[in-house]
């Protein structure tokens, strides 16, 4: 029989650059971290530059449908991402998501999926 194990809070790597969305550059919200085999990512507060007024922010915007923060989770493959970051590769077909309209929302997520993903089997 397969035992359940716990990966300690202590042994999950937090990264301070953002884990997806190609835009996530304009984000001022971003939590990502490595828990085993899973990247779970957290991105939000979206705020393009203003094209129209160089010297001004756009008003933020929502990221995905209904929503301003998004937590998606991925898998992790072989190799480190190939720009230098530190990040590992990973599928980019996310596992789960969870959606968010308040930073303070977003980060329960984040933690929510970071302690889900914990939990491997040994």
């Amino acid at each position: 029989m397969l035992a359940a194990t716990r990966i300690p809070s202590d042994k999950w790597q937090w990264f301070g650059l953002p884990g997806h969305l190609v835009v996530a550059r304009d984000c001022s919200h971003h939590l990502c971290t490595r828990v085993g085999k899973y990247l779970i990512s957290t991105v939000g507060h979206y705020r393009p530059f203003n094209k129209r007024k160089p010297n001004e922010m756009s008003p933020i915007e929502e990221i995905g449908h209904n929503r301003f923060f998004e937590t998606y989770i991925f898998k992790i493959i072989k190799g480190s991402c190939e720009c230098g970051c530190g990040k590992p590769n990973v599928d980019l077909k996310e596992i789960e998501a969870l959606s968010a309209n308040t930073d303070k929302e977003a980060d329960k997520n984040h933690i929510k999926m970071c302690k889900k993903y914990a939990e491997e089997v040994a």
